[in-house]
């Protein structure tokens, strides 16, 4: 039985990064962990400026829904098979070594590699409980409760048109995938001409956490989409949003070494 304590995603979360010695979560990092354990949305995406923490915070997340319905399957997509398996590589060993996920280590019998796990309790099933793939993988097949799409966009899957165009097409393949009530989660950053532009159209709702608190301009162009925890900040234009991550010298050198243009779909 899981302590009602634990059943909020954030006290796990607190837990987790005791465990890994990081320094307590930040406003940001329990926000989007608020967001991301919001099971009434279905289709999320989740735009973070680089080294938030996104991955980690859903590894954990991945670990924490198991915890709660060791049943559930989850697959993980990234650009990169070596990225998608580096996430499910993180979260098997969160399994591992944390002390209240001792029962869900597998056992004799069970799937046990980096690539494709099962969980101690989970009955026997075609699926894993969690499955790292490349997003040029096969995923004509797999059966999912949960799927995290981590940085599947890259800059060599989406150069140009064509291949942006393909990778919009092989993303819709995730509707297949996905077992009745589930839910798919994208994280990631922007490219100029992102897909994630896309998803709204495809029924997806997008949270946005930038780097600096954005102006009354950066406000109106982000819209609905920006997280409140920034929107309703009305004093603080251009100060970082995460000073605890990035403060405002770090922020500016960042800027400076990739330009503006590309600190601003990074950051």
């Amino acid at each position: 039985m899981v302590d009602n304590r634990l059943k909020d995603f954030k006290n796990f979360l607190y837990m987790a990064w005791k465990h890994l010695n990081l320094p307590n979560p930040t406003p940001i990092q329990y926000d989007i962990s608020d967001y991301l354990q919001d099971e009434t949305q279905r289709r999320v995406v989740i735009e973070a400026f680089r080294g938030v923490g996104k991955s980690w915070i859903t590894s954990a997340y991945v670990c924490h829904q198991l915890l709660l319905n060791p049943q559930k399957n989850i697959l993980v997509v990234s650009a990169s098979k070596t990225r998608a398996d580096d996430f499910s590589t993180f979260t098997l060993r969160l399994i591992h070594e944390m002390p209240i996920l001792a029962h869900l280590k597998p056992k004799d019998g069970q799937r046990m590699s980096k690539i494709s796990f099962d969980v101690a309790p989970a009955k026997a099933s075609h699926a894993p409980s969690v499955k790292s793939l490349g997003i040029t993988g096969q995923l004509t097949g797999s059966r999912a409760d949960l799927i995290i799409a981590d940085d599947v966009e890259s800059a060599n899957n989406s150069m140009t048109q064509m291949m942006r165009d393909k990778l919009a097409e092989t993303i819709k393949e995730f509707e297949a995938i996905i077992k009745p009530g589930g839910r798919i989660v994208f994280l990631g950053t922007q490219t100029e001409m992102s897909i994630y532009n896309l998803l709204d159209e495809r029924g997806y709702k997008t949270r946005i956490w930038p780097s600096r608190y954005p102006d009354d301009r950066l406000k109106t162009a982000f819209g609905y989409k920006l997280a409140p925890i920034v929107a309703d900040e009305d004093t603080k234009d251009g100060e970082p949003t995460d000073p605890q991550r990035f403060d405002s010298d770090d922020l500016i050198e960042r800027e400076a070494s990739y330009g503006k243009s590309g600190f601003a779909l990074q950051f």
